[in-house]
């Protein structure tokens, strides 16, 4: 199996549910750290338009999403798999609405006064950052949550958790992890990597216990490479060739010339060729001149593909 490269940066909370999954499941994998802000000369190439964090590239093979990820890895390495037939459905509705619905309540808490100062180096930096973010959402269909919101909906959710934690189950579904964990976690470590709201979890020692164990997963970091090693990488290499290309949107056939992207926010799509279309994944074929041919992959839920 070619390197599994992460495109990501630290602060990046999306980019911690990635690194944890890679080590829950003992997998080696290359770091490169792309800037927090645009432009991303090194990223651009293999992605298009798609600007969220991370991405994860496979050789010529470009993940795009945390849920895309989470499906490449889960035979990858060892433990359990993220989706265990049992608890399937459960675990996945969790999984996206906590990194919907309560992704919109961590950012309005982390960004409080109280809570910000350790993520930005200066207030320049913080100025700059949200003038990025401003433009990152332009087109959004969602609103971000005023903390009258955020905070009553974080609290529930918290309360919800101890009790669904308290009888010492390891996990959020049973002995075993599964996407709902590594969704929740990941929400839970960037609300908490300020320090200025520790007393939620102290308060809650159930939760605090499985946000530690689950905080074990995302310490250990990739080998360093840089973003030009990647995208040689990415020229070095052909995409894994599709088992079964097909489309099941009528109009847009196998082969059209498409635009793929999020439908909620950070809606700048990917140009490129569809492969392939049907109810959980969407993969394109693009070309640029740092990195050749590259198959670029999506999952369906969230995502909108439109013919040029």
């Amino acid at each position: 199996m070619p390197e599994l490269i992460l495109h990501h940066y630290p602060e990046s909370l999306f980019s911690e549910k990635a690194r944890a999954m890679l080590n829950a499941r003992g997998l080696a994998w290359r770091s490169v750290i792309i800037p927090m802000i645009m432009p991303r000369p090194d990223t651009v190439p293999l992605t298009g338009g798609y600007r969220r964090t991370p991405v994860m590239q496979v050789g010529a093979d470009v993940y795009c999403d945390t849920a895309a990820i989470a499906d490449y890895l889960d035979d990858k390495g060892t433990g359990t798999t993220f989706f265990p037939a049992a608890s399937r459905l459960a675990a996945q509705t969790l999984a996206r609405w906590t990194d919907t619905e309560l992704f919109w309540a961590a950012v309005t808490l982390r960004f409080l006064p109280a809570n910000a100062g350790s993520f930005f180096a200066n207030a320049e930096a913080a100025t700059t950052f949200a003038a990025d973010r401003a433009n990152f959402s332009q087109g959004a269909t969602i609103r971000r949550l005023p903390v009258e919101e955020a905070a009553p909906r974080y609290q529930l959710f918290m309360d919800e958790l101890q009790a669904q934690l308290s009888d010492g189950r390891a996990y959020l579904f049973g002995a075993d992890w599964t996407i709902a964990d590594f969704s929740v976690y990941h929400v839970l470590w960037f609300i908490h990597a300020g320090g200025a709201m520790a007393d939620d979890l102290a308060r809650r020692p159930a939760v605090k216990a499985w946000y530690q164990r689950m905080l074990a997963f995302g310490g250990p970091q990739g080998l360093n490479m840089t973003g030009t090693e990647a995208l040689a990488v990415a020229a070095a290499s052909t995409p894994e060739p599709l088992a079964n290309g097909s489309s099941d949107i009528a109009d847009i056939p196998i082969g059209a010339l498409v635009d793929v992207g999020p439908t909620d926010y950070g809606v700048m799509p990917t140009r490129g060729e569809l492969l392939h279309c049907d109810a959980a994944t969407i993969t394109i074929s693009r070309e640029h001149d740092r990195t050749g041919v590259v198959n670029v992959h999506f999952p369906r839920h969230g995502f909108g593909v439109t013919r040029v």
